[in-house]
């Protein structure tokens, strides 16, 4: 059985006075251009479900921002979807930020910003881990202490990137997020024993060595 929702009319109001329909469309000519789509499914407004999904992921993002409680996480969960997009994530969420923009509103001018920027921080992260995963399999083909030295900072960084990401989704799995600090450090470690073993490094290097390692 489908539940009904009523939204508030003064938050439907106040979504309607901040929409700004010039930067919904340029969001969603760039969104079609990230999936690959013509032009004509957003001059037409064509169906495509991938396409429709995101864009109703922003506005249920604007009515986050001023105040829905039903769309409580939705920055949240646009932000993870822009963070799948790859290449195209960097551009989409500067589209997504200046359409977002328009609804900080005088009521909450404290605490929207800090949305947007967790959504973007958010997308952007996971964009970040995207990119770095896909340099592993290169890196694992490197020779010598440099090779190997690489290849466990680049895995350390994914592991600290995905806790950040477990941090900004509030995630209330504790465990995981210590699993995922623990292999951050624990690369970081084993790239600096590679260059302590076969490096000549600087004392320095050295000393972070033995703090990580005690």
């Amino acid at each position: 059985m489908s539940q009904t929702v009523t939204i508030p009319q003064h938050t439907l109001d106040t979504y309607n006075a901040h929409y700004d329909d010039q930067t919904c469309r340029a969001f969603s000519a760039a969104l079609a251009a990230a999936l690959g789509l013509d032009e004509w499914v957003t001059q037409l407004g064509l169906y495509d479900e991938r396409h429709d999904r995101i864009m109703n992921l922003i506005i249920d993002a604007s009515m986050e921002l001023v105040g829905s409680e039903y769309h409580a996480g939705a920055g949240q969960r646009l932000g993870e979807a822009l963070g799948a997009l790859d290449g195209h994530t960097s551009r989409l969420v500067r589209l997504a930020v200046e359409h977002l923009n328009h609804f900080v509103t005088d009521k909450r001018p404290w605490e929207v910003p800090d949305q947007i920027a967790q959504m973007a921080t958010l997308a952007l992260a996971e964009a970040a881990r995207r990119a770095l995963e896909r340099t592993l399999d290169h890196a694992a083909l490197l020779p010598g202490w440099r090779g190997s030295t690489a290849y466990y900072w680049l895995l350390a960084s994914t592991q600290l990137i995905h806790s950040a990401e477990i941090v900004l989704r509030e995630d209330p799995d504790a465990d995981y997020l210590v699993e995922k600090v623990g292999k951050g450090i624990e690369g970081l470690g084993l790239g600096l024993g590679e260059i302590v073993r076969d490096g000549h490094p600087h004392p320095a290097i050295r000393q972070f060595h033995e703090r990580l390692t005690a």
